[in-house]
């Protein structure tokens, strides 16, 4: 049975549209996330954080391919902030001691103030974010 012009082109844009959706679903199925990259650079990142003395707050710095704002070290957590989006700086947290959440509880910041939520990713790495 032949398929008729109209046919054919409303069979040819919805091969069209399967094709496009199938480029997208592959795109975001395969894209690098942040925790990934976090998760390679753990190593490198590590090293750094042992090397952050407590209390002391460092620039803008790039540390196993990833950028950083800021860098500090509280009551032994190191904060790797990459950002801050409406108030609210984020990044990761190296704590080796375990939730960082529990440590920073109640303690506050040699300066700026935040309140903290962590959710663990890999090893001693959490990811973090900060209310002001």
């Amino acid at each position: 049975m032949a398929i008729s012009g109209t046919g054919a082109r409303v069979t040819a844009f919805l091969g069209v549209l399967a094709l496009a959706a199938g480029v997208v679903v592959a795109i975001v199925a395969f894209r690098d996330t942040g925790d990934q990259r976090l998760i390679r650079s753990a190593a490198e990142l590590e090293t750094y954080a042992r090397t952050v003395q407590e209390g002391e707050r460092l620039g803008p710095r790039t540390i196993g391919g990833l950028e950083f704002e800021q860098v500090r070290r509280e009551h032994g957590v190191v904060v790797f902030q990459q950002g801050e989006s409406l108030h609210s700086p984020y990044g990761y947290a190296w704590s080796p001691q375990g939730d960082p959440g529990r440590i920073l509880e109640g303690a506050e910041w040699s300066a700026d103030p935040v309140d903290h939520r962590f959710e663990h990713l890999h090893g001693s790495f959490y990811s973090w974010q900060g209310r002001r």
